[in-house]
């Protein structure tokens, strides 16, 4: 082979490569890079319009964060990292500093957990007047720290008093109350300084459980068990045990006598016990249960 056709083949090769090189950058990569140029063209286009409206809706979110924090800051209730059984009796005897005296006896009855807050629940069973039952559940309600009433019931008995011997109106009564608590972050905060609250005078407005006509009770001379105003506290086959309104013990069985009636059933597997009373000519059947605590 002649050096002319050697240079000639090589140069051809080389031409062929180049022209092969040259044909893959132009037909294959560039028209991809292309349009991928082409598409981050458009979607810049699409945010430089948007962008106004984005401008917009991020002032509104600042704005409406600003207002959330605002109210946040002034929120009236508080709600502590943990709540004790002390610490609940404690805040009882506060709020009766204003709402007058509630007897009453308080039984745990568990927490309750969720995502981001909890609570304790307390049974409360006692007596007070029409005015300071109202009062007491209205300061619960209203004052700063997150306490909740739930399934109330209450009656109006009519009672003698043994001092003056005149009728008088005591309110029996039985409440589930909640305490909140919360260890979430920016949520628990303790109640710093005097409740304003307490201050608040608070109008009773009209007794509705007071009778139009009085049953005029007879005096409890005997010192019977007032069922209406005791608790049950243990319920064996062929007997119970019961702490009358004076806080003293008694074994009854069933036909016992108790003031204005007497013992008419026991329900071991209820942990029940059945009354009749005849109140001012009124006969009615008053149940009594054990309540549990933990």
């Amino acid at each position: 082979m002649s050096y002319a056709l050697r240079n000639t083949i090589v140069l051809a090769a080389f031409l062929a490569i180049i022209f092969t090189v040259g044909f893959y950058l132009t037909k294959v990569v560039q028209p991809g890079e292309k349009k991928k140029l082409q598409t981050e063209i458009v979607s810049l286009d699409r945010t430089i319009a948007e962008r106004p409206g984005l401008e917009s809706q991020l002032k509104d979110s600042k704005q409406k964060l600003a207002e959330m924090k605002q109210r946040y800051e002034k929120r009236f209730k508080v709600i502590p990292a943990s709540d004790t059984t002390a610490l609940t009796y404690a805040y009882l005897n506060r709020v009766m500093n204003s709402s007058g005296l509630v007897k009453f006896d308080m039984l745990y009855q568990g927490p309750t957990s969720e995502k981001q807050y909890g609570y304790n629940t307390y049974n409360l069973k006692g007596e007070t007047s029409y005015g300071n039952l109202y009062r007491f559940i209205w300061y619960l309600e209203h004052a700063r720290m997150l306490y909740k009433v739930e399934d109330l019931t209450l009656t109006g008995h009519e009672i003698r008093n043994d001092s003056t011997g005149q009728a008088e109106l005591i309110i029996p009564f039985t409440m589930n109350l909640r305490a909140y608590y919360s260890t979430a972050a920016g949520v628990s905060s303790g109640l710093t300084g005097s409740d304003p609250t307490f201050n608040k005078r608070v109008d009773i407005g009209l007794d509705f459980l007071r009778p139009l006509i009085s049953s005029e009770p007879p005096p409890n001379v005997r010192g019977l068990v007032d069922v209406q105003r005791s608790e049950l506290r243990a319920v064996m086959p062929d007997k119970i045990f019961i702490v009358d309104q004076k806080g003293e013990g008694h074994i009854l069985k069933v036909g016992d006598e108790v003031y204005l009636g007497y013992l008419t059933s026991i329900i071991p597997s209820k942990n029940e016990a059945e009354f009749t009373l005849n109140e001012g000519g009124i006969i009615q059947r008053v149940d009594m249960k054990v309540r549990f605590g933990q």
